[in-house]
This record gives structure tokens, sequence and C-alpha cells, in this order.
């Protein structure tokens, strides 16, 4: 059964509110966005994964906030995957509230590791049903934030194969790069490639492998643009 349509209408408004609200992450990044040409610039771009690597717990809003507002108007709502199993204890101390944003922005919510004795299927069912509805949805297939330099990206999951094979909608590579620098401001850089599908020829590894080397050739074309 599909979400309501006042359920969807408060996602999009909570997202909208979000995208203002994150401006202020400009404070502490310099945030930029670079994208084909003609990306996010159509309604017929939904039903869209976007795979990004994943940086920060603050990744989705920033890659939000660095579309900017007219892309981000084509977009919403966004459906992302989420969980509350944190390592940090701070935010296992706000769990709370941060569920209740995960209910507002619409976050699809992972099932506790300790407990999941669910399949892939399972698990990405919800993500799914966003996009049988049209939605875009957003997914780190790094499955956790990656703080390691060498490799600069971890091993993607294959549930973002599953994903793409079972709806049939093409995925769009974020490559994402954020400056050691800290002072004033870390640049943060998403260099966007155009959406691919997976050659058929490959299983869900090998297609996750080939898309992880599609992220990180994305990634390096950031981080040369930072260096021009």
């Amino acid at each position: 059964m599909g979400e309501s349509l006042s359920y969807r209408s408060i996602v999009v408004a909570s997202q909208y509110v979000s995208w203002f609200f994150g401006q202020v992450l400009r404070l502490r990044y310099s945030i930029s966005a670079l994208c084909p040409a003609g990306l996010f610039e159509h309604s017929r771009d939904h039903c869209l994964i976007l795979a990004s690597t994943h940086q920060t717990y603050l990744d989705l809003w920033l890659l939000m906030v660095a579309v900017g507002f007219r892309r981000l108007r084509v977009l919403v709502p966004v459906r992302t995957l989420g969980t509350l199993d944190f390592r940090s204890p701070l935010l296992r101390r706000f769990k709370p509230l941060i569920k209740i944003i995960y209910e507002l922005e619409g976050v699809i919510e992972l099932p506790p590791e300790d407990h999941d004795e669910r399949s892939l299927p399972e698990k990405l069912r919800g993500m799914l049903v966003a996009l049988h509805e049209g939605d875009v949805v957003a997914i780190f297939p790094e499955g956790e934030v990656w703080k390691k330099r060498e490799p600069p990206v971890g091993e993607f999951a294959p549930g973002v194969i599953y994903l793409h094979r079972k709806s049939g909608a093409p995925i769009v590579p974020v490559g994402v790069w954020i400056s050691e620098r800290s002072w004033p401001r870390r640049r943060y850089i998403a260099q966007f490639g155009r959406p691919v599908s997976i050659p058929d020829h490959f299983d869900q590894d090998t297609g996750a492998g080939w898309l992880r080397d599609q992220v990180l050739a994305l990634r390096e074309q950031a981080k040369h643009g930072e260096e021009q």
C-alpha cells in the first residue's frame, strides 16, 4: 500500500525546510556541485538512484545544498536509507530526536543490525516501493561513513545493483571530495556523473565493483578540479 498524499506532502515540505536551514553548513564548508549539462533540470529526472560516497553523516544534507534549490525542486522527495545503529555516543544520545527527523524527512529506516535476519530484498523493499512510485532514492553503497585515506572509497555493497535491476531506474554516480584543510572552511565538492546502467553480464558483486570504479573516477575529477 502506498503512502498517503498528506504524508508525502509533509516529506516534501520538510525537505524544502531542511534545504533552507542547510545553508548554515556553508559556514563550515565551501560547498559546490559539478553536474553534467541537463542533469536534474526536468521533472522526468525522477525515478533515479543517487549512489554517492559517504564522507560524513551530513552527506545527504550537503549534497542537497550543493545541487541548489532549482535542481532540488526537480528531485524532491528524495528517499534515503538510514540507520539508528550509531557508533558515536553523541548520536546515540540523540537517537529519539533523529528518529523523528527520519520520519519527517521520509528516511527509510534499516532494522537494528543485531535484530536483523531479513534478506536483501526485504531490507530494500521500502526503497523499491519509493522507486516504483517515481521517487528519487539516495543510497550510500559503502554502508558507513568512510574515514580511511587509502583506499579513499570503501567497497560497494550489492544492494544498489539489486535496486537498479528490480526497478529499472538508472543510477547517478556521485563522487565527493573533501579537502583536508579545515580553515577557514573545508571544500566539499560533489561531482555528479551521467545516469548509467550496469552491464547486464555483470553479477551483483561485479556490478557493485564496476559502479565503485565510476564513483572513484568522479571523485578524482572533483579533487583535480579543485587543484586547477
